[in-house]
C-alpha cells in the first residue's frame, strides 16, 4: 500500500597484511573494520553489515566503504556473495595493521556492546531496544517519506514471505527494524542498531528458532506485530507507532522466556 493514498594472501602472510595507501580515510576504515571483526568476535563465515550500515556506523561515504571492502577482499579477509553481502573469510589481529596517525573515522566507530552470553543479557538487550526503537518508530511516523515507507513495507513483505515459506527470516527481521530506524531521520538510531547487529541478530535467532517449532498461525501473529508498526507509521501516528514497536519487542522477549502463554504480561 502506497504512503499517502588482488589474490588472497596465504595464511602464513597474515602478519604482513596492512593498508596499502597510508594516510587516507580508507586506511582508517580498513583498520576499523578489522577491529570490529575482532571486538565483536565475528567468526569465519559471519556476515558483515551492508554497505549503507557501515557508512553510517563509521561516518564515511558509501564509495569509501566499497573501496575498503574491495581491499579486504583482495587481501582474502572477506568474501562477497552476489545478492547476499560480505562475509568474514579469515581473521587477523588489528594490531597487525599499520594505522595512520591521525584518526579520521567518526567517533561512533568505537561504539561496541557486550556479547550476549546469558539470558540476563538478552533481557537487557530488549530493554535497550524498546527505549531506542520505540522512539525511532515514533519519529519515523512523524518524518516518514514515500521512499522510506516503501523500504519499510518491502522489508515487511520479505519477512512475511520468509514466514510463509517456513524460513527463519532473521536477516529480514533485522532489515525491517533497521528500515524503521532509518526512517526516523536521525543517523544515531541507525548507528546504534548497526553497532548492536550481532547482539540483535542473536536474540532474533533465539526468538525465531523457538517460534519456528510453533504453528504457522503463531508465526503470523508475530508478523502482525510488524504490520501494526507499519500501519501506524503509514498513518503518521507517532504514539501508536511507538506503542506498537515497544509492544512487539516486549512480546518477543516474553516469547523467549515465557512462551506463548506469557504474552499477556507486557
Amino acid at each position: 500500500m502506497a504512503l499517502g493514498s588482488k589474490p588472497a594472501i596465504a595464511s602464513s602472510d597474515h602478519d604482513a597484511v596492512r593498508p596499502s595507501l597510508s594516510g587516507r580515510l580508507g586506511d582508517h576504515l580498513y583498520a576499523a573494520i578489522l577491529t570490529m571483526i575482532d571486538r565483536q568476535n565475528l567468526v569465519e563465515g559471519a556476515r558483515l553489515p551492508p554497505e549503507n550500515e557501515l557508512a553510517v556506523l563509521f561516518g564515511v561515504s558509501r564509495p569509501t566503504v566499497r573501496e575498503t571492502l574491495s581491499r579486504l577482499r583482495d587481501d582474502g579477509i572477506i568474501v562477497s556473495r552476489r545478492g547476499s553481502g560480505s562475509y568474514v573469510a579469515r581473521r587477523i589481529s588489528p594490531e597487525a595493521v599499520k594505522q595512520p596517525e591521525a584518526p579520521e573515522i567518526h567517533e561512533m566507530s568505537e561504539a561496541t556492546f557486550e556479547r550476549i552470553d546469558s539470558f540476563e543479557q538478552i533481557q537487557k538487550c530488549y530493554e535497550f531496544r524498546k527505549a531506542i526503537e520505540g522512539e525511532a518508530a515514533a519519529l519515523a511516523a512523524l518524518r516518514i517519506t514515500p521512499e522510506n515507507y516503501a523500504k519499510i513495507e518491502a522489508a515487511c513483505d520479505v519477512l512475511g514471505h520468509d514466514i510463509t515459506e517456513g524460513q527463519l527470516g532473521s536477516n529480514s527481521d533485522f532489515d525491517f527494524h533497521l528500515a524503521v530506524a532509518h526512517a526516523a531521520g536521525n543517523d544515531w538510531f541507525m548507528t546504534a542498531l548497526s553497532a548492536m547487529r550481532p547482539q540483535i541478530e542473536l536474540s532474533i535467532d533465539i526468538a525465531r528458532t523457538l517460534s519456528f517449532h510453533r504453528s504457522l498461525a503463531h508465526m503470523q501473529t508475530v508478523q502482525a506485530e510488524h504490520i501494526a508498526v507499519l500501519d501506524a507509521i503509514r498513518a503518521r501516528d507517532s504514539e501508536r507507532a511507538k506503542a506498537a514497536m515497544r509492544e512487539h519487542l516486549s512480546r518477543t522477549c516474553n516469547r523467549i522466556f515465557r512462551g506463548p502463554q506469557g504474552l499477556s504480561d507486557k
